[in-house]
């Protein structure tokens, strides 16, 4: 929300917090301004393993552990983890500033800046997944993208920057500030929304990363004063939010728009203030920029901004609208259209010709990377179809999916997740999964955690869920010779579907590659295919009560637990393939079917069959015989040892599709980080630096904007049924023990317990995730150690990467590093009330000692 007011405004007290990051020794350049390429540095080839997985093997952060690595030499020798010597060597950039090398993929870089003062900078680099700068850790630009830009504090003597390569290469310069430079400076990444001429807005939001190049948290107002063709000259203030110290943060601001919107050149002056005391005023701007939305005729492709329940943050989606008809009644239906890789949303929706009948609307998957529609990707395009459906004018039996490439991927993920919310499905160019095409994590069988740490994976598994497609138009497209994705992806789910699914069509384009254009009509055919869209015209979704059988599979019910009128709530072993085949008979009131690893039910009666007295429910040889007409419209079933039996309604405080568990699933509802702040130095130093080098990453890979605070600060109340984040142990951050402190998972300095087993070491990393217990949906994500070392295992754990799976707790020791899997201590699920005795612990007995 923002408001217009009248200078000065006053504010409700804000507390801002006095912490400062800790820092090691200084370093070298020149106290005048100025910039430093690199030019010249040593690289490390790559001594680790990969995948997207929660393990991984890296004999050089082995090595750093303890944080007392020495510096490399040119020759010094790294043992990685098949016993081979890798050596340190010199590398120089090219003409363009580009350091690479052909085995530089994951590679390490070693670069030394010499600065003659203690002064401020900013590192502009590109293509290294992370960079610590004087021992403290930020998130890089893996992609490529330009848009990091990172505060660093040079020390008066020599600095230090350790790069990890991401893709083979990195470029980077660093510009001086001095020693006092300004606060804060505006970044390049910006989201912001189309103005639609004729129409009248009102609030529109927008939103711009905004870098703090101080060593305090800074709490800041957006002010926008709009000078529009109309002549509006007025101040508007939106939230007050906090960027964190030497970081930066995607900054929401608000865009009003007064009146209907004319052609013409918009601009607005966007200043972030600083409030002194209770007011806010202009000269107490930190930084300032001009914003230009582009403004665009109604029947042109359009960017929308809206807010994102995961994070509060402000996501965009493009719309290609419908132009109807002349004298056309019925309502247009909706696209939902997925990207491919490296896509920007405004491009997908352009690459489609207008249509009279349906809108296209391409989500953004959080970044043209994001999350390949898996993840948080998945939930994004979930949120914009509501979004869509609640703000387009539609008939909500009309809907439809497609995408190409990675998007081609998403529609396979989505859809069958999803399957009752899109009535034809049309990927284009698309994978089958991480495991058929994409470095999926495979786990050696000698280990005892392999087979779950193999199940956490299963929603990655498109094809568990492949019946779910029956009830979905499939339409199958590629093209024969593309050589980015094989044309074998779509094949083999061709082969895979045939066997039982009596609506599925499939066209391989003679000579075509992975993007092509017949000229048939005036968007690229590889996705604006004409047969598509007459498939998609002849699909109509189903009231739910004229849905006669459900045939429905999911691995994760808070991923995915609806299919019409059968919701699968609870698994009897968590993470495999649970599935419904029921039918109905409504003038019966007969629900009759089988299910396979299900153990609580609920069949939806109202609205589906007419009001009676009784039903009856027959599952895997259980009947259940006059049932009374629910009040909640909804009947509720459990399976035990005798069978099925009908219950009331669960209690919230149960798993369920609400809240299941699977550590990611915690980073939802608003969530936000806490860092503790009651253990030793480094500790603390530590979980400020971590929680800020995700939310770093978090924005970087999810446009993502999320609050940092610390525990001293979190208050229940304040931040109710917001998903939390917390760093440390029950020792060290206050917060562990006021939000779950009821865990059967306890991890404490020195020592971890699950359930009755304790066990006592300093160099133990634990993740786990668990219901804040005074909320009906809202986790808790624990992040930290049993002692420094144990915490610094954290560090390059990859839950924000797609496809990289978590259970609800992992614990890891430090020879993960140099074996993998047989690094992990234990692994496992909460049972159905969260205890780990109604659950299941795995402890990997067999590892190597």
């Amino acid at each position: 929300m923002f408001r217009r007011i009248a200078l000065p405004l006053l504010l409700l007290p804000f507390l801002l917090p006095n912490h400062r990051v800790a820092q090691d020794k200084p370093a070298d350049a020149s106290t005048e301004p100025g910039r430093i390429t690199l030019a010249e540095c040593l690289v490390l080839p790559s001594v680790g393993k990969y995948a997207r997985s929660p393990v991984h093997i890296d004999a050089l952060e082995a090595l750093m552990l303890d944080g007392k690595y020495a510096m490399p030499k040119a020759g010094d020798t790294v043992t990685d983890a098949d016993g081979e010597k890798v050596a340190w060597e010199v590398a120089k950039a090219d003409d363009k500033g580009w350091i690479s090398g052909e085995n530089y993929g994951g590679a390490n870089a070693f670069w030394q800046v010499e600065s003659d003062a203690d002064q401020f900078a900013l590192l502009h680099a590109r293509g290294h997944a992370s960079v610590t700068v004087n021992g403290t850790p930020h998130y890089g630009d893996p992609y490529g993208f330009g848009n990091v830009h990172t505060p660093v504090h040079l020390r008066k003597g020599m600095n230090t920057f350790f790069f990890r390569m991401g893709r083979g290469r990195i470029k980077a310069e660093i510009e001086l500030l001095g020693p006092k430079p300004p606060k804060m400076r505006v970044g390049n990444d910006w989201t912001l929304p189309d103005l639609v001429i004729g129409q009248s807005p009102g609030q529109l939001l927008g939103a711009v990363d905004v870098i703090n190049i101080t060593e305090a948290p800074i709490e800041i107002v957006p002010m926008v004063v709009g000078v529009a063709p109309t002549g509006m000259n007025e101040r508007f203030v939106g939230v007050q939010q906090r960027v964190p110290a030497m970081s930066c943060r995607k900054v929401q601001f608000p865009i009003p728009v007064l009146g209907e919107v004319v052609d013409g050149d918009y601009e607005f002056d966007l200043k972030f203030i600083q409030p002194q005391g209770s007011s806010i005023r202009p000269e107490n701007s930190l930084a300032s920029a001009a914003v230009k939305p582009s403004v665009v005729r109604p029947d042109q492709p359009r960017r929308v901004t809206f807010i994102s329940g995961i994070d509060g943050s402000v996501q965009y989606y493009a719309v290609r609208p419908a132009i109807p008809l002349e004298g056309a009644t019925d309502k247009p239906g909706i696209v939902l259209s997925l990207h491919g890789a490296g896509v920007e949303a405004i491009g997908q929706a352009r690459a489609y010709s207008s249509k009279s009948w349906c809108h296209i609307v391409a989500p953004t998957n959080r970044r043209k990377f994001g999350f390949d529609w898996e993840d948080w990707g998945r939930l994004d395009a979930m949120e914009v179809l509501a979004h869509a459906q609640a703000t387009l004018d539609n008939d909500p039996t009309k809907v439809w999916l497609a995408g190409h490439s990675m998007g081609g991927h998403g529609t396979w993920t989505v859809g069958a997740h999803f399957p009752d919310r899109f009535a034809a499905i049309a990927p284009s160019a698309g994978w089958e999964s991480f495991f058929s095409y994409a470095g999926g994590a495979q786990f050696p069988e000698e280990y005892s955690v392999s087979e779950i740490l193999t199940r956490t994976s299963n929603p990655s598994h498109t094809l568990l869920h492949k019946y779910n497609y029956k009830a979905q138009g499939v339409y199958i497209l590629h093209g024969d010779a593309d050589d980015n994705v094989p044309v074998s992806e779509a094949r083999h789910m061709r082969d895979v579907l045939k066997e039982f699914h009596t609506d599925l069509q499939y066209f391989e384009q003679p000579g075509a590659g992975h993007w092509w254009d017949a000229g048939h009509d005036n968007g690229a055919d590889c996705l604006d295919w004409q047969p598509i869209f007459d498939m998609f015209a002849r699909h109509r979704l189903p009231k739910d009560s004229e849905v006669q059988a459900v045939d429905f599979t999911t691995v994760c019910p808070e991923h995915s637990a609806d299919d019409h009128w059968a919701r699968i709530e609870m698994q009897e072993k968590q993470l495999a393939p649970s599935r419904v085949q029921i039918s109905l008979y409504p003038n019966k009131g007969i629900f009759e079917g089988t299910t396979e690893n299900v153990t609580r039910l609920s069949l939806q009666v109202q609205g589906v069959i007419s009001a009676r007295e009784t039903i009856t429910v027959k599952l895997d040889g259980s009947e259940l015989k006059d049932l009374a007409w629910p009040e909640s419209g909804r009947i509720c079933l459990r399976r035990d040892e005798a069978g099925w039996r009908s219950v009331g309604a669960p209690t919230a405080q149960l798993k369920g599709p609400q809240r299941y568990g699977w550590f990611k699933n915690a980073m939802n509802h608003s969530f936000l980080l806490v860092y503790g702040t009651n253990g030793s130095a480094e500790e603390n130093a530590w979980a400020c630096n971590k929680a800020r080098m995700d939310a770093e990453q978090w924005w970087y890979r999810g446009n993502g904007s999320v609050e940092i605070i610390a525990d001293s600060e979190f208050q229940a109340a304040k931040y109710a049924n917001r998903g939390v984040v917390l760093y440390g142990n029950a020792d060290t951050n206050s917060a562990v023990g006021a939000l779950v402190g009821n865990a059967s998972v306890n991890l404490h300095e020195g020592s971890v317990k699950v359930g009755d087993k304790e066990v006592k070491a300093d160099d133990l990393a634990l993740l786990f995730t668990y219901p804040r217990k005074d909320s009906d949906y809202a986790s808790v994500a624990v992040i930290g150690g049993t002692g420094i070392e144990g915490m610094r295992l954290t560090d390059r754990l990859g839950y924000f990467v797609s496809g990289a799976s978590f259970p609800d707790f992992l614990l890891i020791g430090p020879e993960m590093l140099q074996q993998g899997t047989g690094g992990v201590r234990a692994a496992g699920y909460f049972g159905e009330d969260w205890s780990t005795s109604g659950g299941e612990v795995v402890w990997n007995e067999n590892r190597q000692k």
